[in-house]
């Protein structure tokens, strides 16, 4: 069939036009950014300071300021020489604004502690702190210190003195308490000081304590009487949440616990309805709004109940003393 001159025309013209659209929204080849292999990326704090070090196997080009980093290693500075490092296989970072985040399991070591997890994500500045990290899954941190016979009578322990240096006991090896959790975040909140919040199924082992709770608060320090490159040591353990502190035949329960292990001091606390207690298979039970456990010492004291408050104590069996029996006068 033949079609119209009249409608001829028209069509080239459409015809042409679909064309010439066509050449215009066709993408223009852009050459592809290289990748770049064996990365050093350094990053520094507002005050011009360097905060952070980047070294990769092979950075690539994503989106923007992101890049895709293999096998990265994170070196954090904070203040007073206190350095950590990160690792992982793989991990995306924004350069620019000192941030990065990756699914795959992320160790990080200092002096004297280590964490690592999976889901974790890093910012070189917050509103917390520096070098905030947060492990969203299979969240641990490992501590190495000296708890020694912590809150445990060291009668045994005390020398009677006169003894010649060579008698001296050795030093006391490092132990390694270890804290798990479903949530970690790790902090940087001042010189020479860390915070580690934990949340969800959380506990805290060591070998002479364990502790159980919902929620905990771990503070970090260095010693102060250590050279700068020294171990740190735990200061501060707050614990909420149906709390359960084991330390061998004492068990305490309460709704929030403190501990201040530079004072050696146990602060338990409970409400009027369900007061903090204090097992133990020797001495019995203990309870109250406030319990008090001191380093060194089997005795629970109970504080501060207020107005109202009823202290309680349980005391094991008293034993027959077996006296015989009474006999009647002639």
């Amino acid at each position: 069939m033949r079609l119209p001159s009249d409608l001829i025309f028209p069509l080239l013209a459409s015809f042409s036009i679909v064309l010439w659209a066509g050449r215009e929204k066709a993408p223009e080849t852009t050459p592809r950014v290289p990748d770049v292999m064996n990365v050093l990326v350094p990053g520094y704090d507002e005050e011009g300071h360097l905060s952070w070090e980047l070294r990769a196997k092979m950075v690539r080009p994503s989106k923007g300021d992101l890049y895709e980093v293999a096998n990265p290693l994170l070196k954090t500075m904070g203040k007073g020489n206190r350095h950590s490092y990160a690792k992982t296989t793989s991990g995306f970072f924004d350069l620019k604004k000192g941030t990065a985040w990756g699914n795959d399991l992320l160790s990080v070591e200092g002096r004297g502690f280590a964490a690592k997890g999976k889901a974790w994500n890093w910012w070189q500045r917050s509103e917390k702190g520096i070098h905030r990290m947060v492990f969203k899954d299979r969240g641990e941190v490992s501590f190495d210190m000296r708890w020694g016979k912590y809150f445990v009578s060291e009668e045994g322990d005390r020398s009677g003195g006169g003894g010649c240096p060579e008698d001296a006991e050795p030093r006391e090896a490092l132990e390694q308490t270890v804290a798990r959790a479903n949530f970690l975040e790790l902090l940087a909140v001042d010189e020479g000081a860390h915070r580690f919040l934990l949340d969800g199924n959380v506990s805290i082992r060591g070998r002479d304590l364990s502790l159980i709770c919902s929620r905990m608060e771990v503070r970090f320090v260095r010693d102060s009487n250590s050279s700068p490159d020294g171990f740190g040591k735990i200061s501060i353990i707050k614990a909420y949440g149906a709390v359960e502190f084991m330390q061998h035949s004492r068990v305490s329960y309460c709704d929030a616990l403190e501990m201040d292990v530079l004072k050696g001091e146990v602060l338990l606390e409970g409400t009027e309805g369900r007061p903090a207690r204090v097992v133990d298979e020797e001495w019995g039970i203990a309870s109250g709004q406030r319990i008090l456990l001191e380093k060194g010492k089997q005795r629970a004291r109970v504080i501060g109940t207020g107005k109202g408050g009823r202290v309680k104590l349980e005391l094991p069996p008293i034993p027959s003393f077996d006296f015989g029996e009474r006999k009647e006068k002639p």
